[in-house]
């Protein structure tokens, strides 16, 4: 007697796919990660550059080496930064629209509203009907950069920026955030980028912002030697979703 086996039918996975919420989510995770990389390279970049001496040829062109690339990591992670800050909004905008979308889904139906009545006093003569009252203009929560001025020192090479950071909605929130500044322009004959962490004399990446109706803001940078600054670029970013940044570029002009 020939034994029977049992078929047993294959099993189909299922696919599941996420949706736009999930790989927002799942971008900016993976760039946080990248970003995470990069700055541990930097790092151990920086722990492992051997000590230069005046003595060792070789050593001083490894500094060398060294020192450009941590330059470019920088860049490197700043540019990360922006892009995670920019998915980051894009996410809160996305969760935003879904929720809207949501509540208006789940809003039952009403019947339209019918227009109110205009109220008309009788007189003798002629009848006069009272005005309706306006509908209130939408609050604009944009951040505002003004009055951008850079002027040169008595020291050479460094010059002083100076602006104010506004709130568009003219009300006593307080808005709390950073303030990013570079300067674009050409070493020697190819174009480069200096973040404000190269700029500034304390080594700051960016400028702490927190007022309420308005900031003035007056920082002092160094250019390197052989040059020469294009433009300027200031970035102010909120926390939050409520408000929303601004970024203003201007040709580098000083008024000596």
């Amino acid at each position: 007697m020939v034994a029977r086996k049992k078929i047993v039918p294959p099993v189909t996975p299922r696919i599941v796919q996420a949706n736009p919420r999930q790989r927002f989510v799942r971008y900016v995770m993976l760039l946080c990660a990248l970003l995470l990389v990069v700055w541990f390279s930097y790092d151990y970049g920086r722990t492992q550059a051997p000590a230069t001496t005046s003595s060792d040829a070789p050593v001083t062109a490894q500094s060398g080496e060294l020192k450009q690339r941590i330059t470019e990591l920088e860049q490197e992670r700043d540019t990360l930064k922006q892009q995670v800050t920019q998915l980051e909004r894009s996410l809160g905008q996305a969760n935003r629209a879904l929720g809207a979308a949501q509540t208006l889904r789940q809003a039952p139906k009403q019947e339209p509203t019918p227009a109110p009545k205009q109220v008309v006093t009788s007189t003798s003569e002629t009848p006069v009907a009272r005005p309706v009252a306006n509908t209130p203009e939408p609050v604009d929560y944009t951040l505002l950069l003004n009055d951008i001025r850079l002027e040169q020192t008595e020291s050479e090479n460094v010059y002083r920026v100076t602006f104010s950071v506004e709130n568009a909605a003219n009300n006593d929130d307080r808005v709390i955030g950073s303030i990013w500044i570079a300067v674009n322009g050409l070493s020697g004959k190819a174009p480069k980028r200096l973040s404000f962490k190269s700029l500034s004399s304390d080594n700051r990446s960016y400028v702490k912002m927190g007022f309420s109706q308005q900031q003035y803001v007056t920082e002092e940078i160094r250019l390197p030697d052989n040059f020469r600054p294009k433009n300027i670029l200031i970035e102010a970013k909120p926390y939050g979703e409520k408000y929303t940044g601004t970024s203003e570029k201007i040709t580098w002009t000083t008024d000596e």
